[in-house]
Order: C-alpha cells, then structure tokens, then sequence
C-alpha cells in the first residue's frame, strides 16, 4: 500500500509539474511531497524530477516511471473493485474535482452524507473553475468532476446532475431590493460584478443574455472575482449588482443581508453537470459515488 502512495504522488506530480497542485489533489504538504518522490529516487538510484522555478519536469528516468506507474495503479485499482465486488466491503479513494460554485455550497453535504455510508472510501477533493476541472479529468489527476459549465471536450461524458437558477441579487438597500422581477434592460445600466474568465458560471450567463439580444460587451463590468463569497460581500458593500446561483445566497436569504430578484424574458435555468472521463476504468469508490448522486436529494440542502 504505502508503495502505491508513492507512485500516486509521483504520477500525481508528473501530470500537474506542481507541487502546490499536486498538494491540492492530494491533501499533502510540500515537504511531505517531496520525502516521497526523494524515497522513491533514492530506491531507484536516480533522479526522476528535473526542478527550475517553481515547476518540475521528468527527467528520462521520470518518463520510463510514469508509464509503468499508470499501468500498475490502474492494475491495482481494477484488484481493489473486484475484491471489493466479492467481499461487499467498498474501499479505496475517490478524487472529486468540483467546479467553484458546486465546491462551495453542495459538495460538503453532499460528501458528508457519502462518507456517512461509505466510512472506508477515502476521499480527496478540488475546488477550481469548470475549464480546470474539465483539463485535471482528461489528465487522469482526477476520478469525476461535478461542474456548473458547459463541457465540449469528446472524451467527457457529460451527465446532468441537479438543476440551478442564477439569480440577480443587490444590496438590501438598492433600488431593486424587494422587486421580484427586473427588465433586461434594466442589466445594461447598472455596475456589474462579475465572475473571471473560466468560470462556468460567466460563460453561461453570457450566453443565455445573447440569446436574450444583451450584447455581454455592453454590459458595465466593474469588477470580476473568483469566488462567489467576494462577490456577494463587494454586492453587500454597494459596489454593484451581480448574477450569482440561487445555491450561494441561502445563508445571505435567511439573513437578510442580501436581495434577490430574476430577470425578465433571459432563461437563467441550468443544470449543474456529473463529467467522466470515458476512456478511463470505474472503480468501486466511483461507481459507488455516481449511484449515490443519482438518488441524492437535493432538498435536504437548505
């Protein structure tokens, strides 16, 4: 077991040329790191790892390792599931990337409900926007992704999860605040605050407004975040309005700290999206996940 983990970190390492994303996707420190790939380099009498500026690179000892390492977890993996599927017992880890706004507000429940079943997967997780989550699954770093963007790329599996409605909210003391519904015009005179460029959100909201005839280009942005608390405390301090999932403001509702509205004849309904990889192997830990989902009951997050 413990010489899987160390072809883990190296595979890990090997895909991401990060010791900062490889820390992320496996809940590991630097120093921690870095014990495992120098073991494994002082085992093999090599170095497997060129180091310049904050990235690394394989040497042609790494890439000889790397092609045996994929073969050898994925052997052990297809080992763990049918154990697994003989003795009733799922086991193993499942690494779950969740694109920002999913990250944030579901995929605690959601995961805390999971591991109340499944005491024995263990379970690693990554909060990045839906294009990353999207690049990490095609590079194997990680199992399935649960995301709020669309996803083009052929080899995804795209599988819709939960639907989501983005909604417009503003401070308790703009001019909108107690108005159920606004003009889409309305949109194009007031300060906008806005998520950055990748994120899932952004795109969607810039499309359903170009079927809507809004020009995105026109619109007064005036501030972009990457996260959704930064814009709601920039939209609680009056800096503007902001499009946000209604899944981001529950707390904010039940506070009265934030208003919320929607905007007329724009289709802001989507649907938060379940991405595998469909060229790669389902283990136990996976199979076991998407079952969960599929029944999850999204009603208990309130």
């Amino acid at each position: 077991m413990l010489e899987n983990f160390r072809l883990q970190v190296f595979s890990t390492l090997a895909k991401e040329k990060s010791f900062s994303e490889t820390g992320k996707l496996l809940c590991l420190t630097q120093p921690a790191i870095s014990h495992q790939i120098r073991v494994l380099e002082e085992y093999l009498g090599t170095r497997l790892f060129e180091r310049s500026r904050g990235e690394v690179s394989l040497t042609e000892s790494g890439k000889i390792l790397l092609k045996y390492s994929e073969q050898i977890l994925k052997s052990y993996e297809q080992a763990e599931k049918e154990i697994a599927d003989l003795t009733k017992v799922s086991k193993g880890r499942l690494r779950i990337g969740a694109s920002t706004t999913i990250g944030q507000y579901l995929i605690p429940k959601i995961v805390g409900e999971f591991k109340q079943r499944f005491g024995n997967i263990e379970i690693f997780l990554i909060n990045a926007n839906t294009k990353d989550i999207a690049i990490k699954l095609l590079a194997d770093s990680i199992d399935l992704g649960l995301v709020e963007g669309p996803v083009q790329e052929k080899d995804i599996l795209v599988e819709r999860f939960i639907e989501d409605e983005l909604v417009i909210i503003t401070s308790t003391k703009h001019p909108w605040a107690g108005k159920e519904r606004i003009d889409k015009s309305e949109l194009q005179k007031e300060p906008l605050i806005m998520r950055e460029e990748g994120s899932g959100t952004k795109e969607v909201i810039k499309e359903r407004l170009r079927e809507a005839g809004i020009n995105p280009d026109l619109l007064k942005i005036k501030m972009e975040f990457g996260s959704s608390e930064s814009i709601k405390s920039a939209v609680e301090a009056g800096l503007g309005v902001a499009i946000i999932s209604k899944w981001a403001i529950l707390k904010e509702k039940k506070l009265h700290t934030l208003k919320s509205c929607s905007l007329s004849d724009v289709n802001l309904i989507r649907y938060f999206s379940i991405i595998t990889n469909q060229k790669r192997f389902k283990t136990k830990p996976m199979e076991e996940f998407l079952k969960f989902l599929k029944g999850f009951d999204i009603t208990s997050i309130s």
